[in-house]
């Protein structure tokens, strides 16, 4: 094209008088609109490169991270134990540690001056909705008062761990009537706690009376099964 009708500017568009620019718009069959927009998108090239450069890097290194999902040796639990579990709506916390020593008892009744530890068994993570507690003294004891509660997560019930929610006693777990009443599960920095696969909530109860001994007692985690299994079963990513 004769140079001395067509420049070059320093932008890098190309400058044409009308003429020229309206019968190279008919060459190319385009509009002077449609012009415009092939060189925007000119300029936007180096740009869309780069882009899609690091687009492929962050492909790369999910499809690794997903091999490393989908690997059995990574695999936490199997998906028949996922169904197993997808039925649970509660977590049973009633297994008493024994070998403590000192102050701990390794079976019911709980004395005066005297605590008991009592763990779940081992099972894939869930996230906690509401914890249940049923204490049952000698005599027909009302004194829930002297009863220290203290909830835990640990990796090891023998090793208490980190303690959450703070201390609380026997008597915020029954309503007015005596009835033992769920109560929301404490949360960790304002958020919903959640309980690892490889970690255990531990509860600890304490007499901390002169009187009545603690004849039993029962604590549970509810669990919302349908949507543990929405995030854990066969589409979901936590196996």
């Amino acid at each position: 094209m004769n140079e001395s009708i067509v420049t070059m500017a320093n932008n890098g568009v190309v400058d044409v008088d009308d003429e020229v620019h309206r019968r190279l718009c008919q060459g190319l069959r385009s509009t002077p609109e449609e012009l415009a927009l092939m060189a925007q998108c000119a300029r936007r090239v180096p740009k869309l490169e780069s882009s899609c450069r690091e687009l492929t890097q962050r492909c790369a290194a999910l499809e690794k991270l997903l091999d490393m999902v989908n690997c059995p040796a990574n695999m936490n639990v199997s998906a028949v134990t996922v169904d197993r579990i997808s039925k649970e709506t509660q977590v049973n916390v009633s297994e008493i540690v024994k070998g403590l020593g000192g102050d701990y008892v390794e079976a019911y009744p709980v004395p005066p001056k005297k605590k008991i530890r009592l763990v779940q068994k081992a099972r894939p993570g869930y996230s906690p909705k509401t914890i249940t507690i049923a204490l049952n003294l000698a005599n027909d004891g009302k004194n829930h008062l002297d009863i220290a509660v203290r909830l835990y997560v640990t990796t090891d019930p023998r090793d208490l761990g980190e303690g959450i929610g703070g201390e609380y006693r026997g008597f915020q777990f029954f309503n007015n009537d005596g009835i033992p009443t769920p109560q929301p599960f404490p949360t960790y920095k304002n958020m919903p706690m959640t309980i690892g696969t490889l970690e255990y909530l531990v509860i600890e109860i304490e007499h901390q009376g002169s009187s009545n001994n603690l004849v039993s007692a029962f604590a549970a985690a509810s669990v919302n099964a349908q949507g543990w299994y929405a995030a854990c079963g066969t589409d979901g990513a936590c196996r």
